[in-house]
This record gives C-alpha cells, sequence and structure tokens, in this order.
C-alpha cells in the first residue's frame, strides 16, 4: 500500500491510498475514488503464468502472436539498439529458408495465428523473404493482421504497393527532433526516401494502418515536442504518433551513455510526460493514452497483480518469436544462437522459456507504486543492465501517473509513501596493486 501525496489546483494537500496488487484507489477513510465492482474479480482475471529460469514457461502450437524474425541486419547504428548485442547470435537465413518456412508450417502450427508480425533489424533489408513470405502467409491465414517496424529508409515504389496489396500495418521507428544525433541520417531530408516515405503515409493514413513511434531518452524525453516535430515535418495535425517506450539497457554502451539519466534528466523526464496530460497532447499519443486508461481501466475492474504479465506479452504461451529455421526465440529481439535459442517450433512441446524471470520474482517489481503502468520492464535483463531499464520505466511509470492524476482529478503528484523497493545494483571495489619496484 502506498499513500499517494497530491494537491489541487489550490494547492492544498489531498491524499489518497493506492495498491497496485489489488488496484484499490481510495481516499484515506477508505471510500473509492473510482467507482467500481470487485465482485466478478476471479470470474474476469486469468492468473499469469511466473516464468523463471527455475520454472520455465511454454509456447504452444496455436500462437495468437506469431513474431516472424527475417535477420538482425540494419542500415543504421541507433545508439541504444536492444538488438545490437544479438547480432552474433543470429541464425542467417535465405530466400529459400523463407520457402521452406512456409513448407514447415503445417507441420507444427495447429491454428491460425491472430497477428502475425515481420520483424529485423530492417525488415525492409530482407524485402525479398517478405515477397516469399507474406503472399503465402496471405493466403494460409487471410484473417490475420500483418504488421511491421521500420525505419523507413530503405522504401521504394514496390514496397509501398506491396505494404498496400497486403494491407500491412506499418510502425516507422524514427525520433523525430533528436533522430540525427541517436540514430543517423534523417530519410525525411533524403531526396528519394523522404517523398516516399510522406506517400507511405498519406496512403496508408485513411485506413489508419501507419503511425511513426518514437523512443524516450535523456536527449529525447519530451513527447509533445516530438509529436510536434512530426506535424510540422508532415504537415498534418492528425499525424498518428505514438512511443516505443522509454530506453532500455541492452549493452554495455548504452548503460553508460545513452540509457543513464541524470537526476535532473529524470524529473524532467516526468514532468515532461505529466505535462502532455495537462495540454490533451497525450491523448493524440496512442502509448501515453493507452497506459493511463490500462490504470483505470485496472482499478475499476479490479484487477489483481497475480493476473499481470510481462508489458511485452513474451511470457505468454501463445506469444511467439521464432526465425526462418523455425528456431523458436525469447523475443524477437535475440537470435537462435546462443542463450536465447528455447529450441525448435518443429518440437513445439519440448520449448522452454528459461532464460527470463517474471515481475513477481524481483523484490522491485513487488514493491512499486507503478507495477500496474510498467508491467516488469525486460523480462530477460539482469543486473545493472536491469536495474538502469527498471530506473527509467519507474520514472516513465511515475510521469504517466502524474499525468493521469492531473487529467482525471485535477491532483498533482507531489511524493509517494511507502515501501518503494529499487533494483540492487553490483558493487565493485577497486584494487589497488602496490607498485613493484623495477629489479
Amino acid at each position: 500500500m502506498f499513500v499517494l501525496h497530491c494537491a489541487d489546483a489550490a494547492g492544498n494537500p489531498v491524499d489518497m491510498l493506492y495498491d497496485p496488487h489489488a488496484s484499490t484507489l481510495t481516499h484515506m477513510d477508505g471510500t473509492p475514488v473510482i467507482a467500481r465492482d470487485a465482485a466478478q474479480r476471479e470470474a474476469f482475471f486469468t492468473p499469469a503464468t511466473r516464468i523463471s529460469p527455475r520454472q520455465p514457461g511454454r509456447k504452444h502450437a496455436q500462437p495468437s502472436v506469431l513474431k516472424i524474425q527475417l535477420g538482425l541486419g540494419c542500415n543504421y547504428s541507433c545508439s541504444y539498439c536492444s538488438q545490437a548485442s544479438h547480432v552474433d547470435s543470429m541464425a542467417a537465413s535465405s530466400t529459400a529458408d523463407a520457402r521452406a518456412f512456409i513448407g514447415d508450417l503445417d507441420r507444427w502450427l495447429q491454428a491460425p495465428p491472430s497477428s502475425i508480425e515481420f520483424w529485423g533489424g530492417e525488415p525492409l533489408l530482407y524485402f525479398k523473404k517478405l515477397a516469399v513470405l507474406v503472399p503465402e502467409l496471405d493466403r494460409l491465414f487471410p484473417h490475420a493482421e500483418f504488421s511491421m517496424v521500420t525505419n523507413g529508409s530503405l522504401l521504394t515504389p514496390e514496397i509501398i504497393d506491396f505494404i498496400e496489396r497486403f494491407d500491412i500495418r506499418i510502425a516507422v521507428s524514427h525520433d523525430g527532433p533528436a533522430h540525427r544525433q541517436l540514430r543517423g541520417d534523417d530519410p525525411f531530408d533524403d531526396p528519394v526516401r523522404g517523398p516516399l516515405l510522406r506517400a507511405l503515409w498519406q496512403r496508408r493514413k485513411p485506413h489508419g494502418r501507419m503511425a511513426f513511434n518514437s523512443v524516450l531518452t535523456p536527449l529525447n524525453s519530451d513527447p509533445a515536442a516530438i509529436r510536434a516535430w512530426f506535424v510540422k515535418t508532415l504537415g498534418d495535425e492528425s499525424v498518428a504518433t505514438s512511443l516505443e517506450g522509454v530506453v532500455a539497457v541492452h549493452d554495455e554502451q548504452t548503460l553508460g551513455e545513452g540509457g543513464a539519466w541524470t537526476p535532473e534528466q529524470f524529473r524532467q523526464l516526468r514532468e515532461n510526460v505529466a505535462a502532455c496530460f495537462e495540454t490533451g497532447e497525450a491523448l493524440k499519443i496512442h502509448a501515453l493514452a493507452e497506459r493511463a486508461s490500462g490504470w483505470l481501466r485496472s482499478i475499476v475492474d479490479a484487477m489483481p497483480s497475480v493476473a499481470l504479465g510481462q508489458k511485452c506479452g513474451m511470457d505468454r504461451s501463445d506469444h511467439l518469436a521464432v526465425d526462418l529455421h523455425a528456431n523458436v526465440l525469447t523475443c524477437q529481439n535475440t537470435g537462435a544462437q546462443g542463450r536465447h535459442g528455447l529450441g525448435s517450433a518443429l518440437d513445439i512441446d519440448a520449448v522452454r522459456l528459461d532464460t527470463s524471470e517474471h515481475w513477481s520474482n524481483r523484490d522491485c517489481c513487488n514493491h512499486c507504486p507503478v507495477l500496474q503502468l510498467c508491467g516488469g520492464s525486460c523480462m530477460y535483463l539482469d543486473g545493472d543492465r536491469f536495474a538502469q531499464s527498471c530506473d527509467n520505466e519507474y520514472h516513465y511509470g511515475l510521469g504517466i501517473l502524474d499525468g493521469t492524476l492531473r487529467r482525471s482529478f485535477g491532483l498533482r503528484l507531489l511524493s509517494i509513501e511507502g515501501d518503494v523497493r529499487r533494483p540492487q545494483r553490483r558493487k565493485t571495489i577497486p584494487i589497488q596493486l602496490d607498485a613493484v619496484a623495477p629489479a
């Protein structure tokens, strides 16, 4: 249980009690802040599987979400890439492997997926494989939703026609005003790619099948400024923007540079995010609106934390990531030739998700006021990489919590009182050897 110390518009103190495990938000006298009906809690919610290396999760042959990793190659070198440390463990594949993948589906896939996602690296580097996979998957699973995340720098008229023909939902990963600093050349500035990227937006916009997604980093922490950049660049107030979230730490470079925030940068992140709710900009940024509404729903529906899985969904047995050799992966950002290769989809019953920790096995998550907003950060990180990623998610979550309170109740979050526990970091003790005099 946590006490949320807030202030109303006149500066008067207002305190509330919040329990993220029972999803209760009450005044200090115990009366609910939001009306709810907890009577049907058990009927509504199924406990999440608490995976760990000690209690591995499983995958089954009827996935609702099928993520196909085409390869981890990319034409960019983003400063915070979540895949860079896994490139060496990628199993190389060819268009022949794409054909074999289609041919082998009936050996293990027992039901049509609801969603099929195509992943890189940069997936358009592998367009020849997509040209093999997509038409056949469309024929086999005509009701499946196709989607893809791309940096948008490799578009051609042929690719745009292909995307439209098979109605592929597109998320363009782009960091708006900080793109050049964080990722490299901006495709919008390219005399060929820029017009194609704008054309893709114009063609997909009427169908609601495209958005621009950014990552919040110390150099790029204002969602409203990011959205304003896209509005100006595309000359379109209705441009669909979202966030891939806050930067996570997957390698030592990101741990030491782009993924680490100063206390002042964290404070600015929280205020930037919260301010978006006051102005209404958060309602135009899908990730913010979805997290805020999800938190409010958790209270209305009395969602217990035992039903809360990881935010990425890859702890679930019906979320499956595979490469073109049918290797099952921890997630689409990892490679099969290492610890994240979990087995073969051709022997799905033998696959074990033993690389990750469910949030419930982490002390910091069990004592976190933004648990219902966060969902545990990256499930396979540990040590200092997890600790920094957790800190990043924590302050991002505080910004959304503060913003939701401002928008919904006219209250500003001042502080949180309770048993908040942060992740432990490794402690290093420098050893200084006495100089040895030369002989």
